[in-house]
């Protein structure tokens, strides 16, 4: 399987995207980088051009010496002395992509090490057979390093849901708040969504594709030269090793057809990354939500030097969730880019493809760093039960008027339970004084007997308003220990 980081002279900055991400701090100091930027882009063209010519090699359309040469063009130091990135770039202006003075390059070195050895590479490919097959060995870097953070931060949740799974919270609706609930539900609705979205582009990463060709997707030039130079083998044998072969070298997935101008892999990849960024995205802003000052039931561990202001001393900003946020806001965008691509014309379109490039790459990097962030954030987030548990209490028992009416409508019937708590909850909020006192006189006015009025001073208690809260938390963490076990 080849390794996409062996040309590392330019990791320090890339073509598309950032130099040393100035206004990208997310992604600074990431592996998203390193995983997505030109070297890494290089490095995966590189790979597919040596893995075509391996095919090939081995079923005897290309000679057996050819193998040696792949193999010195296949060294990481000496194709990093032959190659200059910084030209392949420039040069890819004339042609409208890297692969065109990339087979240029590679050819060059390979007459140096054989002569003719020239004529073995890129035999039967087009431009984009090569770029959309280092696409996929580029997101399957990416889905790996994603995979790898959300299993840590479904690790942190999971920890996060069965500890709090009874810690009283308010829950919130619309910004108000609305019934008492538990943070561990909280946490494992978060779970819930990380295990989704890792199930999902673990099973994408599983599927991700080759692409091979030729000028039109026909394969007509590797179907000449195998009927001239191999007559004795039947050619459509011969192309579906040479296919197969090809996808193997790379451990990528044989397509049954070409894709061109069918961007179906590239949006369903994109699809998945987006997804994450969103999961993640959901509960960073979650943490913002909970940690504002007036809230201050969640907040961030931070380390010396984090979550300052220029401004003001006082700050504690919830650095790394907003950041997450600031990623997953961009995701849309970009996705809809990406989506944009499905109409492409002809057999390659003007355009369209090559707007997948930096747009691609940009929600791969994003993915990547905010994956990590969620990690980080969800291992170092400090939760606040006492406040929660007062956080409760600043309605004067109002965020239980649904349970209340709820078990009044069994004594005196749903309408005349709802009317009854709604004017109770009006006159406590007008002589502000706590519900459970106003229901209770207003009990009594009514001649109902102390053990009802008994039955609703209980509704008020926190712990009974769990509802299925921890049986629903025990299914997540069930999911969470079965989908673990089952990760190699």
């Amino acid at each position: 399987m080849p390794d996409s980081t062996h040309i590392a002279s330019a990791h320090a900055e890339s073509t598309f995207g950032y130099s040393v991400g100035l206004l990208d701090p997310i992604v600074h100091g990431t592996d998203a980088t390193r995983l997505t930027d030109d070297a890494a882009w290089l490095q995966a063209l590189v790979d597919t051009e040596l893995a075509l010519t391996r095919a090939l090699i081995r079923v005897g359309l290309v000679p057996e010496w050819m193998s040696e040469v792949v193999d010195r063009l296949d060294d990481p130091a000496w194709l990093g002395s032959s190659i200059d990135l910084a030209q392949i770039a420039a040069h890819s202006r004339a042609g409208g992509n890297p692969v065109i003075p990339l087979v240029k390059a590679l050819g060059a070195a390979a007459e140096e090490l054989h002569p003719g050895a020239s004529d073995h590479i890129h035999v039967g490919a087009t431009s984009q057979d090569i770029v959309d097959t280092a696409t996929m060995l580029i997101v399957r870097g990416v889905a790996r390093e994603v995979l790898g953070a959300l299993s840590s931060l479904a690790d942190s949740l999971a920890g996060l849901a069965d500890t709090h799974r009874r810690t009283p919270m308010a829950g919130r609706t619309l910004g108000q708040q609305a019934s008492p609930m538990s943070f561990g539900l909280v946490a494992a609705q978060w779970l819930d969504a990380v295990l989704t979205v890792r199930a999902r582009l673990d099973h994408v990463n599983d599927e991700l594709p080759a692409q091979l060709g030729g000028a039109v997707g026909t394969l007509s030039t590797l179907t000449d030269r195998v009927a001239s130079r191999l007559p004795q083998k039947g050619p459509d044998t011969v192309i579906d090793e040479i296919v197969a072969g090809f996808a193997a070298e790379l451990s990528l997935r044989a397509p049954s057809i070409t894709w061109h101008t069918d961007r179906l892999a590239v949006t369903t990849v994109a699809d998945a990354l987006a997804s994450v960024a969103g999961a993640v995205g959901a509960f960073a802003l979650e943490v913002t939500v909970l940690a504002r000052t007036e809230i201050a039931e969640l907040s961030e561990r931070l380390g010396a030097g984090e979550g300052g202001s220029s401004a003001m001393p006082h700050k504690r900003n919830p650095v790394t969730a907003f950041l997450i946020v600031s990623a997953a806001r961009r995701a849309p965008g970009l996705l809809a880019t990406l989506h944009g691509s499905l109409l492409s014309e002809d057999q390659r379109p003007s355009g369209a493809w090559h707007a997948e490039w930096p747009t691609l790459r940009d929600l791969e990097s994003l993915t990547v760093a905010a994956a990590q962030a969620a990690a980080s954030l969800a291992d170092r987030l400090e939760v606040d039960t006492e406040r929660m548990r007062a956080n409760l209490e600043i309605t004067d028992g109002l965020i239980y008027s649904e349970r209340v009416s709820t078990i009044l409508s069994e004594a005196l019937g749903k309408r005349a339970a709802f009317e009854l708590v709604e004017a109770a909850s009006h006159e406590a909020l007008d002589t502000h004084r706590p519900l459970q006192v106003v229901l209770s006189g207003r009990l009594a006015t009514d001649g109902h007997d102390e053990s009802l009025r008994a039955l609703i001073w209980k509704a008020f208690e926190p712990d009974g308003a769990l509802g299925q809260s921890d049986r629903m938390i025990s299914r997540v963490l069930e999911r969470h220990t079965r989908e673990r076990t089952a990760t190699p």
